[in-house]
């Protein structure tokens, strides 16, 4: 097996001092241009890789940021990482992927793990059961920035960005209201994060303020994804007094609702209208389109990772929240 090309190799190659070659490829100190290009090259004739690991404890920071997410598979954090990590790269930064499984305890242990990789910042989503954000404050032990996005401990006092889901909720049920509908239901998850207790709040008080009665058997809690929205719009159409408008608390679930309306003949959006959350490309592939409520995603990233920059550029921990207004992207079914 082939031995890894260290600096030292470099230098017995060429004769000259390790130290001259260490400054070199890494541009700092006096060495002159044009024995830098040929350090460069029997560098890479060589095949030497630079151990940042080992650089990362020299210098005790890096270039690296670390992105936390409960889970790389719902459209929304798949979508946020890729740009967070086109937005870094641009600016100058590698990013780090680390996925909780919307576990606590391996969110634990993921954030304890930054600090041996000597991140220079971390953006995170936390858990759907992180509450308190303790587990946190190693990073600030270390005068490691971090912000919050999308999902943020309820008790905190980092830099946060997050959307307005109670408005986004809010601001569909009402929609709704307005083409015709007044039996509206929804359908939640059974986690209790506030972005989802926001939503229904939302939901609840357009209900209220067009004085509409939010009915209990009209509001279901349950999975995440698309089989689970075929299963509770069963539940929903065959109440006595069924609804005539439904809002799904994420796209995949409001595309598993069309799937059962069409299976039953029941038509989209005339009989009932259906609006998701999150703006799933997969909301597009379904028929009638799924009309649905988008959180800007380009518009967390570049707040995210602002928030964090200024951080790091200050060398200073700071709390700023920035709120970002979602809205409604019409489509075919409502």
């Amino acid at each position: 097996m082939k031995s890894t090309v260290t600096i030292k190799d470099v230098a017995r190659e060429l004769g000259i001092h390790h130290v001259t070659v260490s400054r070199a490829l890494r541009d700092t100190g006096s060495v002159k241009e044009e024995t830098k290009t040929l350090i460069k090259q029997k560098a890479n004739e060589l095949g030497y890789k630079p151990n940042r690991l080992a650089q990362n404890f020299r210098n005790k920071r890096s270039n690296v940021l670390a992105v936390v997410v409960p889970d790389l598979r719902p459209y929304f954090f798949a979508k946020f990482v890729s740009d967070f990590m086109e937005t870094a790269q641009e600016a100058g930064y590698s990013v780090m992927i680390f996925q909780s499984g919307e576990k606590p305890g391996v969110e634990k242990e993921i954030v304890d793990s930054l600090i041996g990789y000597r991140v220079t910042g971390v953006v995170a989503s936390v858990t759907k059961d992180t509450i308190h954000d303790s587990h946190f404050d190693v990073l600030k032990d270390e005068n490691i920035p971090y912000v919050f996005f999308d999902r943020a401990p309820e008790q905190t006092e980092a830099s946060q960005v997050l959307v307005n889901n109670f408005q986004g909720a809010y601001n569909a049920v009402t929609a709704m209201i307005k083409s015709g509908k007044n039996r509206i239901a929804y359908i939640s998850t059974h986690y209790k994060h506030q972005i989802f207790r926001d939503r229904l709040a939302g939901y609840k008080k357009a209900l209220e303020d067009h004085n509409l009665p939010c009915l209990e058997e009209m509001v279901v809690e349950g999975g995440f994804f698309m089989k689970d929205g075929f299963a509770h719009a069963e539940r929903l159409m065959n109440l006595e007094e069924k609804p005539d408008g439904i809002l799904a608390v994420r796209d995949e679930i409001g595309i598993g609702v069309i799937k059962y309306l069409k299976k039953k003949g029941v038509r989209v959006p005339e009989d009932v209208a259906v609006i998701g959350f999150d703006n799933d490309p997969m909301g597009v592939a379904c028929e009638p389109e799924l009309t649905t409520v988008q959180q800007s995603i380009p518009s967390m990233v570049a707040g995210s990772f602002e928030l964090l920059l200024t951080q790091i550029q200050s060398n200073s921990l700071s709390f700023e929240k920035k709120v970002i207004e979602p809205k409604i992207i019409y489509r075919g079914s409502a």
